[in-house]
């Protein structure tokens, strides 16, 4: 009579990392939608190399560069999540092409329930993630998609 039913966990929403100004009202918006349905967040930085693996000797300079600024972007949302929420999102870091890192992700962690993307609100272009998912790749996630309007005050 008196015990107390455990909370079921929500899920994990991932959260895909880049330098946006949408991506800052998307982590405040995740880490509130999280909070309020007992989930977690991850975080997901994608480390696009493509494009660099023709320079020779400087590549691993390059690499490691990247690198760094990937982990230190991925940790400053960690951190303001962990501000916000009380909560420690799981991080991840990965090398690819951008679309096909997330899906990976999201088929690698059965946890994963959402992907939250920051839609650019402010031009004719909601970015390139957002364009993508939400027209031809949404037919290759096993997951919603919820898109944050850059404009919105959290």
């Amino acid at each position: 009579m008196g015990r107390k039913k455990e909370e079921q966990k929500g899920g994990i929403y991932l959260l895909v990392v880049d330098v946006t100004a949408e991506f800052n009202v998307a982590v405040d918006y995740a880490s509130d939608f999280a909070k309020a349905n007992n989930g977690e967040i991850a975080l997901l930085n994608i480390i696009e190399i493509d494009h660099i693996d023709h320079w020779g000797n400087i590549e691993g300079k390059m690499k490691k560069e990247m690198r760094a600024q990937a982990e230190k972007m991925i940790w400053e949302a960690a951190g303001r999540i962990t501000h916000r929420t009380g909560l420690i999102p799981m991080v991840c870091i990965e090398e690819g092409k951008r679309s096909e890192a997330i899906l990976e992700t999201i088929n690698r962690y059965p946890e994963i329930c959402m992907l939250i993307l920051g839609g650019d609100s402010q031009s004719s272009n909601p970015g390139p993630l957002v364009t993508y998912f939400a027209g031809k790749g949404l037919s290759r996630l096993r997951v919603p998609l919820m898109i944050v309007p850059g404009h919105l005050e959290v």
